[in-house]
């Protein structure tokens, strides 16, 4: 069965809104004309009734009632902001979307929406760079090319988080969000561009599905092609020009997810 997707960039605002963590999504696809994101995007929206906090995912930013693809639900009158008071959300799928999952509430100072960026990348970009992914070992009549792009996404942040350590504010033992010298993980969400990933990730992406396909010992179409994409992945991250947040949250921030939303080239 595959991983659950972990390496999701959630841009709430946590100052004046919520704070979220441990993303944890299984079901998401990426196959054209099947997708269950707005191009590996979903919209995250919370409403607040008493003590129960609802947390809805819609795979479009109209966030219309066709488009909702998860939901889950949560008393957070605990939940104070801190690590140890976080709550679980748990998300089922809606509209047959096959998308659930979960993630960590750690506290809701009012209703908002944001965006999420759940994959780097589709199959439509793949398609763009390899015309004919679908015959490819290991592609999915369901999900497409969803396992493949899910490894590459978390190569991908892992070496941009080496590159620009300093930029996500380190590493050490705790919880990222925690404004302190504890980190165990970077804050992703000061990736102002996440776009930018795109070409890295479906590169790496082409790269293990061919890995997959090639004569084991010995050199093929397929190991060369391999080579192709790695060395392209290669180029990709080498010539990366990212964005970055300053840390903490607020109305500028808020006003910068716009940005998230990837653009079709």
């Amino acid at each position: 069965m595959p991983r659950k997707w972990e390496s999701i960039i959630s841009y709430e605002n946590r100052s004046e809104a919520f704070t979220t963590s441990r993303w944890r999504l299984s079901g998401l696809r990426t196959r054209t004309g099947a997708e269950n994101t707005d191009g590996g995007v979903l919209w995250l929206e919370t409403a607040r009734d008493g003590d129960t906090v609802t947390a809805s995912l819609y795979k479009d930013a109209g966030r219309g009632a066709a488009d909702k693809v998860a939901e889950g639900a949560a008393d957070v009158s605990a939940a104070d902001g801190s690590a140890t008071s976080a709550v679980e959300v748990v998300l089922a799928a809606v509209n047959d979307s096959g998308l659930s999952g979960s993630l960590m509430l750690h506290q809701h100072l009012a209703d908002d929406v944001c965006p999420v960026q759940a994959a780097l990348c589709v199959d439509a970009d793949l398609d763009t760079l390899w015309d004919g992914i679908e015959a490819l070992p290991g592609y999915d009549a369901t999900a497409g090319c969803s396992e493949f792009i899910r490894l590459a996404g978390e190569d991908v942040l892992a070496k941009v988080s080496a590159m620009f350590r300093d930029r996500f504010g380190g590493r050490a033992a705790q919880a990222w969000f925690l404004a302190d010298a504890d980190r165990d993980l970077p804050d992703l969400r000061r990736i102002a561009n996440p776009a930018q990933l795109r070409l890295a990730c479906a590169h790496r992406a082409l790269e293990i599905a061919l890995g997959r396909s090639h004569r084991t010992g010995g050199e093929s179409m397929y190991s060369r092609l391999r080579d192709y994409h790695r060395a392209e992945f290669d180029r990709a991250m080498a010539s990366l020009v990212l964005a970055f947040r300053p840390p903490g949250g607020g109305p500028a921030q808020a006003a910068a997810s716009g940005s998230v939303r990837p653009q079709r080239v």
